[in-house]
C-alpha cells in the first residue's frame, strides 16, 4: 500500500497555504512525547525505524507541484529532522518547486546540534522550533523527550544554529495549564530566546484535542503573557496566533485523501466547512457516517479527528 506522504494543501494561520510533506506517514516517530500532542501517545524513540525512501517523496510531491502554494511544509507524524536523508532529499526539492514557494520545517529543535542535520536546515527559507521548557524538570514533564535527550544540550544547539543561519527562524512555546506559564519560568525562557534572537516568537496554548490529559490557558492569560514578552523582547515580533475568520478553500480529490488529512492533522468544525467545498464536505458525511472520523471538544471547539 502506497504511503500519504503529501497532504493538503491546507491553510496555516501562521503561514498561509501549505502543502505538507510527511517524512513518517506509516506511524509516530518522534524523540519527545508531548502532553500536548495532536498525534498518538506513543513513547519517545531515539531514531527513526521506518523509513520513506527519498525516491518515493520526490515522485509524490512531483505530482502535487501544480497545487497553488505559498510554503512546502516538511513535517512528520514525529520529528522529521529524525529523517536520515534529510540533506539530500532538501537538495533535490529546492531544484524542483518554483522559486516563489518557500520550504519550511516544523522541528522540536533537539537536533539542532548535529552537523548533518544543520547541513539540511540551511537550506530552508523557514526554520520553525518550539521551546517550552526552559528548565529540565518543566522540560521533561511537558516534552516527555528521550532518555538520551538533555536540555542543555537542545538549548546549545539551537543556539550554535542560530549564529549560522541565514534564514526566517521562528520560535514557538506551548503553554500548558499549571506547567510552563509561572512568573519565573516566563523568565527562563525569555532570557534564553533572547540569546537565540529568532525573526519571530509564536504564543500558543492546547488547540486540537491532546495525546494527554492536559488543558489550555485562557484567552485573558496568553494576553498577558503576549505583552510581557513584548515588554522584554521589544526587537522581536510576538505572535500570538487567534482563528482567521477567512479561510481559503482546498480541493479534496477523493474520501481516503481527506481522511489521511484529518488523521494528520484535526479540522476545527466551523473552519472545516469554509474550507472544503459541496463535494467534499460530502465525503466529509461519508467518513462521519461509517465512523471512520468523529468529532471531538477540546476548549470550547469542535474538531474533526481520527480519534475516538
Amino acid at each position: 500500500m502506497k504511503n500519504n506522504i503529501i497532504f493538503g494543501p491546507i491553510y496555516s494561520r501562521r503561514f498561509g497555504k501549505s502543502l505538507g510533506i510527511d517524512l513518517s506517514p506509516s506511524q509516530k516517530q518522534c524523540n519527545f512525547d508531548c502532553l500536548y500532542c495532536e498525534l498518538e501517545a506513543k513513547k519517545a524513540q531515539e531514531k527513526m525505524i521506518e523509513i520513506v525512501p527519498v525516491k518515493e517523496v520526490l515522485e509524490q510531491l512531483k505530482q502535487r507541484l501544480n497545487d497553488d502554494i505559498d510554503v512546502l511544509t516538511i513535517t512528520a507524524n514525529g520529528e522529521p529532522t529524525l529523517y536520515p536523508f534529510l540533506y539530500p532529499l532538501m537538495q533535490n526539492i529546492k531544484s524542483l518547486i518554483p522559486k516563489n514557494t518557500k520550504t519550511l520545517i516544523l522541528s522540536n529543535g533537539s537536533k539542532f546540534g548535529d552537523k548533518e542535520v544543520q547541513k539540511a536546515l540551511l537550506l530552508f527559507d523557514i526554520v520553525k522550533f518550539s521551546f517550552d521548557g526552559g528548565e529540565q524538570k518543566i522540560f521533561s514533564r511537558i516534552d516527555r523527550p528521550h532518555k538520551s535527550l538533555s536540555l542543555d544540550s537542545i538549548k546549545q544547539g539551537i543556539l550554535d544554529f542560530s549564529k549560522i543561519y541565514q534564514g526566517e527562524l521562528v520560535a514557538e512555546i506551548l503553554f500548558v495549564k499549571n506547567i510552563n506559564h509561572s512568573q519565573e519560568h516566563l523568565k527562563t525562557l525569555i532570557d534564553f530566546l533572547s540569546q537565540v534572537n529568532p525573526k519571530r516568537i509564536d504564543i500558543n496554548t492546547i488547540d486540537r484535542p491532546p495525546a494527554y490529559k492536559s488543558n489550555p490557558l485562557d484567552l485573558q492569560e496568553l494576553e498577558t503573557i503576549d505583552l510581557y514578552f513584548k515588554k522584554l523582547l521589544p526587537h522581536i515580533k510576538i505572535n500570538t496566533p487567534s482563528r482567521n475568520q477567512h479561510i481559503q478553500q482546498i480541493k479534496i480529490k477523493n474520501v481516503d485523501e481527506l481522511y489521511h488529512l484529518i488523521k494528520k492533522r484535526p479540522l476545527e468544525v466551523e473552519e472545516t466547512h469554509k474550507m472544503l467545498d459541496q463535494e467534499a464536505l460530502e465525503m466529509l458525511k461519508q467518513l462521519l457516517k461509517d465512523k471512520r472520523i468523529f468529532i471531538q471538544t477540546n476548549n470550547n471547539l469542535n474538531f474533526y479527528t481520527t480519534k475516538h
